[in-house]
């Protein structure tokens, strides 16, 4: 079975992922890589063949896919992977931009020399040296982990798992096909990777306001260079999150 390793100042930490955990994992990359596109059906016998396991298996995986979002069931036709249009991108950041700045201004407070030094660590491998498939995947892995980090170090587990239902697919679909034999690939990756910075030292400041009205100017003005959103923060709402000086 294929281990996870996680390494930190203090010891290394061994997990062993279960074949479902696996097989999702398998599909997961599968959709980010573009092998598999928006609107495609998953044959279970196929893939169970070529993951050497069982259906029973299978559709244990295919579940937590459809759980994040990934996949769509269909009443007697099968299994499909979601297709997310800019329309939905906009409805996700209606929800996540206010929700994460709650977590990103509890993270600032929280904000300590070991956590900025992983947060560091994360942007570094964010920015890669390239744009293959390889690097497509860990920069989807490091974005995912950055925000990840921010929930973490905000303290409050009901908010974590919140985001991470709202924007595990926003994270995948929103790299799918972006980047390979795009001409425009490396300055795109620059633009995500400044995000980031910005981001961060907004949380360095230690200063709940600060980081907060960094995440979402950072934020509005990526996903709308990027993709076209047309974000407005008079349209967010933003009733929790107080940014004035």
């Amino acid at each position: 079975m294929p281990l996870n390793i996680v390494d930190d100042a203090k010891r290394t930490q061994l997990r062993i992922q279960t074949a479902p955990e696996a097989a999702a994992q398998a599909i997961r990359e599968s959709i980010i890589s573009g092998e598999l596109r928006g609107g495609d059906r998953i044959i279970e016998q196929r893939w169970a063949e070529r993951l050497g396991i069982g259906q029973p298996t299978l559709r244990e995986a295919l579940h937590e896919l459809e759980h994040q979002g990934l996949l769509k069931k269909l009443h007697q036709r099968g299994t499909y992977v979601e297709q997310l249009s800019p329309d939905d991108f906009r409805l996700i950041q209606e929800i996540r931009i206010p929700m994460e700045a709650i977590a990103v201004g509890k993270a600032a407070e929280n904000f300590t020399a070991e956590a900025d030094k992983e947060f560091s660590a994360i942007v570094e491998k964010m920015a890669g040296s390239g744009i293959s498939e390889v690097d497509v995947k860990s920069f989807h892995e490091s974005d995912v982990a950055f925000h990840r980090k921010i929930w973490e170090l905000a303290g409050n587990p009901f908010l974590r798992d919140a985001l991470e239902t709202i924007t595990f697919r926003l994270f995948v679909f929103s790299i799918v096909d972006r980047w390979s034999g795009n001409p425009k690939a490396v300055s795109e990756r620059l633009a995500a990777v400044q995000e980031h910075l910005a981001i961060l030292e907004g949380l360095r400041s230690r200063n709940k306001k600060i980081a907060q009205k960094a995440f979402i100017k950072q934020s509005i003005d990526y996903w709308n260079t990027q993709y076209g959103l047309a974000l407005e923060e008079s349209e967010l709402d933003l009733s929790r999150v107080d940014t004035k000086s």
